[in-house]
């Protein structure tokens, strides 16, 4: 059984070593897939947007394969594997590897036929070296903005819960022991509403005894007409 590396491993920058699964590789099989430090792990099946997203294997940990929903970047003699990492990321977020996805089953594919014609800019290697160290202490510097911001939304959010609880209490200014307490104030004005509401007038029902007689329908039989004297 051999270690491998899948695409719920690979993230932009980082390769997550928490869950790691294991194959039953044939040792030519596994030394063909096997990583070397400095190699690039793209994943080949994901959302669009994330389609492409990179990370470099610094060879941690060892003896590793990937597996086939990956694509594996190999740098040359000219080019700085960090330098590479840095065209993927660029890459990723500008949607250049999107415009050269294939969707199937609702999941975007990069194949390795399209990631060859991906542009990939090579300067000189001084050059390379020079910007992904600029680059990265950029990077840098936005995480630990990103850290501070996060630290100042806590503390805000505690300010405010105790700022609400200090207003509550009523310890914002000075008290005078002669007013009356709030609970004492919450009761009178409860007994005074409720001498102030007025009743409801309830209407007043009628027993069948005390209902009128229905009226009585006369006809041509009942009718007797009265002879008036002369």
């Amino acid at each position: 059984m051999r270690p491998y590396l899948r695409v719920a491993n690979v993230f932009e920058d980082r390769i997550d070593t928490s869950d790691i699964m294991e194959m039953d590789f044939p040792p030519a099989v596994f030394e063909r897939f096997k990583l070397s430090p400095g190699d690039i792990l793209l994943n080949e099946g994901q959302s669009p947007e994330l389609l492409g997203r990179p990370a470099l294997y610094r060879g941690v940990p060892e003896d590793i394969a990937f597996t086939n929903s990956i694509l594996r970047f190999r740098a040359g003699p000219g080019v700085d594997p960090e330098w590479a990492l840095l065209v993927f990321r660029r890459h990723m977020h500008a949607g250049r590897f999107s415009r050269e996805l294939r969707i199937t089953t609702n999941i975007a594919h990069l194949s390795a036929s399209r990631f060859k014609a991906v542009e990939f800019p090579v300067p000189p290697l001084a050059e390379q070296r020079d910007i992904v160290a600029r680059t990265n202490e950029r990077l840098s510097g936005i995480e630990r903005l990103i850290e501070a911001i996060e630290r100042t939304r806590k503390q805000a959010a505690g300010l405010r819960a105790s700022l609400l609880a200090e207003a509550f209490a009523g310890r914002f200014v000075p008290q005078d022991p002669n007013d009356e307490p709030a609970t004492e104030l919450l009761a009178r004005i409860k007994a005074e509403r409720a001498m102030t509401i007025p009743k409801q007038r309830t209407r007043s029902r009628r027993t069948p005894k005390e209902l009128p007689a229905p009226p009585t329908r006369v006809t041509g039989d009942d009718y007797q007409q009265e002879t008036l004297p002369l």
